[in-house]
């Protein structure tokens, strides 16, 4: 096994470390294995949907280009000159912004690898617009401002001690007002792992704190540390190149089926909670059409009989039977494969899968003991994965589902967790391969990577190893970005890419993530849903990966 858990554990030895021997890393990691980002952009440009359409395209695409697709990756920057560059002792060393009739986009580069929802302080960006609603208020020492979009806000710390979230706020005469949910102004920002470079969308409507019209907005970053020291960077001026535009966003009208021959894979992060009840999430999981769904986060009671009934609702029985693998760990979250009409069996080893002997008792060691009990009910529930064997056009072909460790950061107890699940995950792969030699390979699930990319890339060998996984690209369905799990109820924290698919032994040709927020009126009334269906039984959303041999 690569690396293996001596690495794991070396890594662990030292919480920050990683970030400053390997500072961008993730960044670089996850430019490679983005193979297919053109293709993903092609699903939502105007190009796209001009032409003639047919069975198999990605889907109906809205007649709308954004001029940054948010997808943590930063081709779409390149020729943009940045508005601050500085080389003092700042945690901000560089700034680029561009917009949009609908968002402001910004590009921020760090001086090291941060989680941007979880650093040792607060980035307050303070503006300065003079459409706020107010005549603006002093705040850091900066005149006039407006509002602030806090990253990583301080109102609820966590262990480290780090900020938790995101977070609008007016200025007032005393400075910052209370913090309200990042989704007022439908901030976001990826990637979602410990980076040096995020990009960041704002919108400009339906609030127009942005202002209606093309004129100048200020900007000027302040980080202030957890122990009150303030690092105040130049303030920036932006013209705006675009009026804010307040119609209604494009909506899609159809979701097309795949491709002949192509296998449409399903991932989807039911909510243990709501999934007792899974007669809508029948109705969600019918209307992509799936061949293969790959599920987490089903609850601990769930029987083979329950499963049963719920691959013969009405919704899901019309595409025809179902057979699925559920798995005996995870504690109160399971995983599930499932597949239609085709052949599906246990990978025996993968059945019930745990960590590698030793690998908690090594973590313990080096944890404060405030995070000894979150190690304890991971011995108790181990890993919450599945192996499954699905025939695939003749060629059995692995699916494995996960549900990894949520919360924290990087160097947090939580993310390391999540490296010593993803090795053991791949441990027992490794196993199997070694045993029956090559195969084809799914893996997909939640992988809750709020911390370092480590749980991503352990599964990605070097290109020098073989067999690699690819990274599927995806977009939302009608909008540029990549975001799989949003929540206006938890809106501590922003929207953020926490469901990946991996493969090897195919091609993507195609995708979407989808959500009923982004349907036409025409087609939620033919799917009899709401616009508000997704988010009333889970939080994440379907990632569908379209996969050809």
């Amino acid at each position: 096994m690569m690396g293996g858990l001596d690495e794991a554990m070396t890594d662990m030895n030292g919480a920050g470390t990683l970030a400053k021997q390997e500072k961008s890393r993730a960044h670089r990691w996850h430019a490679r294995v983005v193979t297919m980002a053109s293709l993903a952009v092609c699903a939502v440009s105007m190009s796209c949907a001009s032409r003639v359409r047919a069975p198999g395209d990605w889907f109906d695409a809205p007649n709308v280009v954004e001029p940054i697709t948010l997808d943590g990756d930063f081709g779409d920057w390149y020729g943009i000159t940045p508005l601050l560059q500085q080389r003092d002792a700042s945690p901000i060393v560089a700034v680029s912004a561009v917009d949009s009739p609908h968002y402001l986009y910004l590009s921020l580069s760090f001086r090291d690898s941060v989680n941007l929802q979880a650093m040792p302080g607060t980035l307050h960006l303070l503006f300065r617009t003079g459409a706020a609603g107010g005549a603006g208020h002093a705040v850091y020492g900066v005149n006039d401002v407006d509002f602030a979009v806090d990253f990583s806000r301080l109102d609820k710390v966590q262990a480290g001690p780090r900020g938790a979230g995101m977070a609008v706020r007016v200025a007032t005469e005393q400075g910052l007002g209370e913090f309200r949910s990042p989704y007022d102004l439908d901030v976001a920002a990826l990637p979602s792992w410990e980076a040096d470079r995020f990009e960041v969308r704002i919108a400009r409507a339906p609030r127009g704190w942005l202002g209606h019209t093309e004129h100048i907005v200020h900007i000027t970053p302040v980080f202030v540390t957890t122990d009150s020291v303030v690092h105040r960077s130049p303030t920036m001026p932006y013209r705006l190149r675009t009026v804010t535009s307040t119609a209604p966003r494009p909506r899609i009208d159809t979701i097309f089926a795949p491709s002949p021959g192509a296998l449409r894979v399903a991932q989807w992060n039911v909510s243990e909670g709501s999934f007792r009840k899974p007669e809508m999430h029948a109705r969600l999981l019918a209307a992509v059409m799936p061949d293969v769904v790959m599920l987490d986060e089903v609850y601990e009671q769930v029987t083979a009989d329950s499963l049963r009934r719920f691959f013969d609702l009405p919704a899901l029985r019309a595409l025809g039977p179902w057979q699925f693998v559920l798995g005996g760990s995870g504690g109160r979250q399971r995983t599930v494969v499932a597949a239609r009409r085709r052949a599906v069996r246990p990978v025996e080893s993968m059945a019930a899968m745990r960590y590698i002997d030793g690998s908690l008792d090594s973590l313990r060691r080096i944890t404060p003991p405030a995070g000894h009990r979150l190690i304890d009910i991971e011995e108790a529930a181990q890993i919450s994965s599945v192996g499954a064997w699905v025939d695939v056009h003749g060629t059995e072909t692995m699916f494995v589902p996960l549900d990894l460790q949520s919360g924290g950061y990087a160097g947090s107890v939580h993310d390391n967790l999540r490296v010593l699940q993803v090795e053991a995950i791949r441990r027992y792969i490794r196993a199997e391969i070694a045993q029956r030699g090559d195969f084809p390979l799914v893996v997909g699930g939640d992988f809750n990577a709020v911390g370092s990319f480590r749980s991503v890339r352990s599964l990605i060998p070097e290109p020098t190893e073989h067999p690699s996984l690819r990274l599927a690209q995806v977009l939302r369905l009608a909008e540029q970005s990549m975001v799989t799990w949003q929540s206006v109820e938890a809106a501590q924290f922003s929207p953020g890419q926490l469901d990946l698919t991996l493969f090897r032994g195919f091609n993507q040709n195609g995708g979407f993530v989808f959500t009923t927020e982004d349907l036409s009126d025409r087609l939620l009334a033919k799917l009899r849903m709401t616009r508000e269906t997704s988010a009333s039984v889970s939080d994440h959303l379907i990632v569908v990966t379209d996969l050809v041999r």
